[in-house]
């Protein structure tokens, strides 16, 4: 069975919809954070325009504009709480972002070395714009985690709509090469341009459901968390307001920030 460019097309798009629909969820809290965030095991630092101002060491000792803030032990009771509350919220929120997205691009990558034989470089310079995209909000390493200020309401946002755009000119923008390329074998006799085409499809299809189970998986965790998410992020503004009257400086700093 032949497949036309306008069915190959289709294809692609619909690829496309299923990797930008990952991040959906049917509640969501109206929380913003104020501050860039840095999370190693022992660490934790607020960030200001790129610059550390609010360090936690070891969730017991307090810095603040690079000077020690002295807590007794009640009030360092109450910074552990908020460090816990930073430890046991954002680095699954950047988990659960950056795993989304790269399972995206691994899923166009896939796509597109399979219909053609070479992978055309206008598709790796584009991916390189949506991993930057993406490091620019969520970043993550072997021993770090890091996010930064935004509106947690509108993650969805960022994903249905910049990164799912830029997926969409990799993947419109390698489509000519990739069908030059087809045309070029079939020139030269290397195959059948037909089954070439029969064979990009049924790779789509395959890859497409099978991206389909994992974001229908991911997008019923994102559900079930939501209104954990919530919980704890009203808990952490709490914490966070209880600390604030220890430490006023602080409140220049404000992370947690409910607009509801």
């Amino acid at each position: 069975m032949s497949l036309s460019i306008s069915k190959v097309k289709s294809l692609l798009f619909s690829l496309l919809i299923a990797t930008s629909m990952h991040v959906s969820a049917d509640e969501k809290c109206d929380v913003e954070l104020g501050h860039g965030l840095i999370i190693t095991d022992s660490v934790i630092r607020i960030l200001d325009n790129g610059q550390t101002r609010v360090q936690i060491n070891n969730d017991n000792q307090l810095l603040v504009r690079g000077r020690w803030v002295k807590l007794d032990d009640q009030e360092t009771l109450v910074l552990q709480e908020y460090a816990k509350g930073i430890r046991d919220t954002v680095p699954e929120l950047v988990n659960l972002a950056t795993d989304g997205v790269n399972l995206g691009l691994s899923a166009i990558e896939q796509v597109v070395e399979g219909m053609s034989d070479n992978n055309p470089e206008v598709l790796k310079t584009q991916l390189q714009y949506v991993e930057r995209a993406l490091m620019d909000k969520f970043k993550r390493g072997e021993d770090f985690y890091f996010i930064a200020p935004q509106s947690l309401s509108k993650i969805d946002d960022f994903f249905t709509k910049e990164i799912s755009g830029k997926i969409h000119s990799a993947v419109h923008g390698s489509l000519g090469a990739i069908l030059v390329s087809v045309g070029d074998a079939f020139k030269s006799r290397e195959g059948n341009i037909e089954s070439r085409f029969s064979d990009m499809g049924q790779r789509m299809e395959i890859i497409s459901k099978e991206i389909d189970k994992s974001l229908q998986q991911k997008a019923y965790q994102l559900e079930e968390k939501a209104n954990e998410y919530c919980e704890c992020l009203n808990s952490l503004d709490n914490t966070e307001k209880r600390l604030q009257d220890i430490v006023p400086s602080l409140a220049a700093f404000d992370l947690v920030q409910i607009r509801s």
